[in-house]
């Protein structure tokens, strides 16, 4: 679970009174996420706000794209959180290191902690999706990132292998280092062959034609907000950009929250609500390995570098353990894909 950034809750309070126009009297932090900070506020006058703090370089002050992007898509009936403009119209304050933003307060639960949804639940997730690709064209002219496929964590998880592997001693009394040597030690070598795995699906990936939609890129249980009415909203948008399908996808295709063989199912509803897309295998793939290797390379070098402040590091120890775990067996996911789609491939695709 996710710790409070090291920033005092006073000049939050500063931000939201001056730049909002918003009194509050207390806040609460809400302990999940893996890039951002959140808190709800609480104004005199009863109502609240849902507040987030992310790192960011200071240009992006002047952008916070994401921002328009959530207000153009509630308009669009999207089940998101609304942006609130500050007092000049913009989106996002700086303070200190944090770029800091508020949206509407959404009453409800985070689905982080489950492992098993009904399908009504299921059901309307693959809707939520289907809604998010066809708002491309309204929305296009808001996002400015495109799928490049590129890797830039990759060298960072080369050199923390190979240090690992060089036998590289942690400090004896760090025993959180010394546990992650543990974990990612015996599996090196194939963790060495899942990155060779990754660049040869990034080039497939790179000369495929694809259709090309709006992506959320982190559609799992910590972003989905489920009311106790039954609404359900997409949270977190800063990693949205255009890609093709697969990008949101391959979540479904084998999860902790969501079983593999169901993929078929959730892609019938998905197209139901949307309508049929070419959809390929090796991409799911692409995506599958570059998930968990991504990941591996920010817990594992946090850990090196003795950056465990945002997060418990036996959680943090957890989650490498899983990855680790996972990662041999990613070629069986894209298997299933593979015959998935092979039985779904309308003729003449």
């Amino acid at each position: 679970m996710r710790t409070e950034p090291d920033l005092d809750q006073g000049r939050i309070l500063e931000c939201l009174r001056d730049r909002y126009g918003l009194y509050v009297d207390g806040l609460t932090f809400v302990p999940y996420g893996l890039d951002s900070w959140s808190y709800v506020a609480r104004s005199t006058d009863g109502g609240r706000t849902f507040v987030k703090l992310t790192r960011g370089a200071p240009s992006r002050t002047s952008t916070g794209s994401e921002l328009p992007l959530l207000a153009a898509l509630a308009t669009q009936g999207v089940p998101v959180p609304r942006p609130l403009p500050d007092r000049d119209g913009g989106f996002v304050n700086r303070i200190d290191a944090y770029d800091l933003h508020v949206l509407e307060y959404l009453e409800g639960r985070n689905l982080e902690d489950e492992t098993a949804w009904p399908d009504e639940l299921y059901r309307r997730v693959a809707e939520i999706v289907a809604a998010v690709h066809a708002s491309t064209a309204a929305v296009r002219s808001l996002v400015d990132r495109v799928e490049d496929h590129e890797l830039p964590f990759l060298p960072g998880l080369v050199a923390s292998l190979a240090a690992i592997e060089a036998g590289d001693a942690p400090s004896t009394d760090d025993t959180t280092v010394a546990t992650m040597h543990g974990l990612v030690a015996p599996r090196a070598v194939g963790l060495r062959a899942a990155i060779s795995r990754l660049k040869q699906l990034r080039d497939l990936a790179r000369v495929r034609s694809s259709e090309q939609v709006l992506c959320h890129t982190d559609i799992w249980g910590s972003n989905l907000l489920l009311s106790s009415g039954g609404g359900l909203d997409l949270l977190d948008w800063n990693g949205a950009l255009i890609g093709p399908p697969e990008r949101d996808l391959f979540m479904f295709a084998g999860t902790s929250f969501f079983p593999p063989e169901r993929l078929g199912w959730f892609l019938d509803q998905y197209e139901a609500a949307f309508r049929p897309v070419r959809l390929d295998a090796a991409t799911f793939g692409f995506y599958l390995y570059r998930r968990n290797l991504e990941d591996l390379a920010e817990f594992v070098g946090s850990i090196l570098e003795g950056q465990t402040e945002a997060m418990a590091p036996a959680a943090m120890l957890d989650i490498v353990a899983d990855l680790v775990a996972e990662t041999p067996l990613i070629e069986e996911q894209i298997e299933r894909v593979a015959e998935v789609l092979a039985r779904r491939r309308p003729r003449g695709w």
